[in-house]
């Protein structure tokens, strides 16, 4: 393909392959208007009567057939990217994969890929309910086992890029986690029968121990996932999840050690200081969770491709913000709700008893609660993945919160009606309608992401482990 231009008054003809394109987009995910052009390598110039004809250039074939009819579409911001001012543009080298057997696509162009999940309810349903039958006659000993297999089918039934995922973590590794926090808690509530200060102590280590126990938890979870034969990875140390974690656990701990002092106390000034200083940990609570975001979704790794989170944390702050608002809105509508119904009782009976205030009250609570807990987990669900990726894989997520908050209080009145028999149905539906959300946008082929990342059997012979041509982007 060659580019015709003027200059001087000629048409010269330039070979495509000294031209090379940088686009730079915008920090929150919009194309700028600036485009560099950069001549790396002149070819002879000579007149042209009339521009050569460009031949029609089809993409690759995607892996697998049922993915036949996937446009390529404009790659969206490449995460990690320097900003480029329109006073001062600056091309930008980019990087590109080391693919030996493969041929990657062409810069400028990716492919889409919808995540799919074909769970069926009532699978699942037969599933669970001997999981629960099992676990109830084990006395809960054999709970590990459930949720194993439980996982498993749930990773088992999800589709990206035309492979499944699939869980491989032992029961076993999940029973001595299980082991270890029923003894951290055992410990500590026996410390509490003994003493409110050998209670308080026995909490303070519990909370020390903490961040190890979630460690140990998330990365053998992920660590069990493989996608095509692949595991991921997290390759984080356990300092790391101190670092995220010692703030509000060591804040925390210090509310709970000044509550206990404002109890003994006994006088308003104290109470009025254990308030205000609630209130500015509850206002911290924003600078918490990005924190933990932060660290868990910056160290997963996919091969050799590392992902990056690039939400800013004023951007959890006006989340939280607007969930504050969300949850003023549905008190007050509860409320109303609740005054109509104490009404009607103060008609019909001339006196409210206290059981009739006490129910009341938990319907309020259970609405609100309701309403709000699946209003942020949806745009939390959002926030995390829409910001995950790198320059060579994106995740998109567009899930409805207003679809996702009706679904929820659908499942909230089921499961009342059902006495909590509905719950694997409704662990079903949440769960196609988050992945139906994603989709997987990559720069390189999935045949060469796969060239690139070793399977299980060859990373654990060692082979995973650091060579500099892959090492994690």
């Amino acid at each position: 393909m060659r580019l015709t231009t003027q200059y001087g008054g000629f048409a010269i003809e330039i070979p495509r392959s000294t031209v090379t394109f940088d686009a730079q987009m915008s920090k929150h995910g919009g194309r700028s208007a600036v485009r560099v052009i950069r001549l790396e390598a002149f070819a002879p110039q000579r007149v042209a009567t009339q521009p050569a004809p460009v031949p029609a250039q089809s993409p690759p074939p995607p892996p697998d057939p049922m993915w036949g009819s996937l446009p390529f579409v404009p790659w969206p911001n490449p995460i990690g990217s320097a900003s480029v001012h329109a006073a001062a543009p600056r091309p930008v080298q980019v990087a590109t994969v080391t693919a030996p057997r493969s041929k990657q696509m062409p810069y400028g162009a990716v492919t889409s890929w919808p995540v799919r999940f074909q769970g069926v309810g009532n699978d699942y349903a037969g599933l669970w309910m001997r999981n629960l039958l099992l676990t109830l006659m084990s006395l809960g000993l054999y709970l590990p086992w459930a949720r194993v297999l439980n996982q498993r089918y749930l990773m088992r039934q999800t589709t990206v890029a035309g492979h499944v995922l699939d869980y491989h973590e032992p029961a076993s590794y999940v029973s001595r986690r299980y082991a270890l926090a029923a003894c951290l808690v055992a410990g500590v509530a026996g410390a509490w029968a003994g003493s409110t200060m050998a209670g308080m102590l026995a909490s303070s280590l519990a909370l020390s121990v903490w961040p190890l126990l979630v460690f140990m938890s998330l990365n053998h979870h992920v660590a069990h996932i493989s996608w095509a034969h692949r595991r991921l990875a997290l390759d984080g140390p356990f300092q790391d999840v101190y670092r995220a974690m010692w703030l509000p656990l060591a804040s925390g701990g210090a509310l709970a050690w000044l509550l206990m002092a404002a109890s003994i106390v006994h006088r308003p000034g104290a109470w009025m200081l254990w308030g205000v200083i609630l209130g500015l940990w509850l206002m911290a609570m924003p600078l918490f969770v990005w924190t933990w975001f932060r660290f868990r979704q910056g160290h997963l790794r996919l091969g050799p491709l590392r992902l990056r989170w690039r939400a800013e944390s004023d951007e959890v702050v006006v989340l939280f913000g607007r969930t504050l608002a969300w949850t003023m809105l549905t008190t007050l509508f509860s409320m109303g709700m609740a005054a109509m119904a104490v009404a009607a009782v103060l008609v019909i009976r001339g006196r409210l008893s206290l059981n009739v205030q006490h129910v009341l009250l938990l319907a309020v609570c259970a609405v609100v609660g309701t309403a709000v807990q699946p209003y942020l987990q949806a745009h939390l669900f959002n926030l995390v993945w829409d910001k995950t990726g790198n320059q060579y894989m994106r995740i998109r997520s567009k899930l409805s919160v207003a679809a996702f908050v009706k679904l929820q209080c659908r499942h909230a009145l089921l499961m009342v009606f059902t006495a909590g028999l509905y719950w694997p149905w409704a662990v079903i539906s949440s769960r196609r309608m988050r992945a139906q959300a994603l989709t997987i946008w990559l720069r390189v082929d999935a045949d060469v992401l796969k060239d690139n990342w070793p399977t299980h059997t060859a990373s654990q012979t060692g082979k995973m482990a650091g060579s500099p041509a892959q090492s994690p982007r």
